[in-house]
């Protein structure tokens, strides 16, 4: 009797639990089949237009090319296209030693670039310098008595035909390519509006030329007894194109034209 009551009692359970997994199947099966859901890492999306033109930029920029204004375009999401423009006169008086100069600079440089930002604000830039002029000009005057050297040697400026001359240097050519690097989006792919963006590479040209020429009269010691006019007197002739042959193979390495620029820029 209590061996046939134990069985029952054991085939109750073993149903009820079978009868429990038929109930839980369906809801099993479901949950398998129901793939997980893998989150997709989602792309960058500028928040703004980047289609050709859609907003512009207007900044102000100043440099080894002087102070300028620079306007930007999109192209597309990683491409801008940059203008701009230097300009600078500047003239000064000094004097040097007893030497009275009068010096000018004067900048001339429009440019167009494309600027390409493989990540973030960093920009890969190049482009064509549509006119580049680049003149400094210098004039001395030696009053009389006063030493000047040339290549090493002294020399006296006459009292009564006094030392003087011009110096100039320039860029033959109006053309010349230029590759950049840079920080900062002038138009920025947020919503911000402001930008301070930096530039620094160089502008690829011919040497520049150089001039210098001394007219007057020059004295081998204070003795007025021992000037004569620079055309006539050997030496310093020598002096003056040695000095000027070394001076123009410096320069030559400026056919490299250093840029380096910072400023701001407003995005409309």
């Amino acid at each position: 009797m209590h061996s046939t009551l134990r069985i029952s009692n054991n085939l109750t359970r073993i149903l009820l639990v079978v009868f429990t997994l038929l109930l839980a199947a369906p809801a099993l099966l479901s949950a398998q089949s129901t793939p997980v859901p893998v989150q997709r890492q989602t792309k960058y999306k500028p928040k703004i237009s980047t289609k050709p033109f859609a907003h512009w930029a207007v900044g102000v920029q100043a440099g080894t090319l002087g102070p300028g204004l620079e306007v930007a375009t999109t192209l597309s999401r990683r491409t801008n296209l940059r203008v701009d423009g230097y300009f600078l006169n500047y003239s000064r008086s000094f004097n040097v030693d007893g030497i009275n100069y009068d010096a000018s600079i004067q900048l001339r440089h429009a440019r167009a670039s494309l600027d390409y930002y493989p990540f973030g604000g960093f920009r890969i830039s190049g482009g064509v310098a549509a006119y580049n002029k680049f003149n400094i000009g210098a004039t001395a005057l030696v009053p009389g008595g006063q030493s000047v050297t040339l290549d090493g040697a002294t020399y006296y400026s006459s009292t009564t035909d006094p030392l003087h001359g011009s110096a100039s240097l320039g860029y033959p050519d109006k053309y010349a390519g230029v590759v950049t690097f840079g920080f900062g989006n002038p138009i920025p792919r947020n919503a911000r509006r402001w930008s301070f963006p930096t530039e620094i590479g160089a502008l690829f040209t011919s040497s520049p030329s150089f001039a210098l020429n001394m007219a007057g009269s020059a004295c081998a010691t204070a003795d007025p007894a021992t000037c004569l006019p620079v055309t006539a007197y050997p030496g310093f002739q020598t002096s003056l194109n040695n000095e000027r042959n070394k001076i123009t193979k410096d320069v030559q390495l400026l056919k490299v034209y250093p840029i380096f620029s910072t400023g701001f820029s407003f995005r409309f």
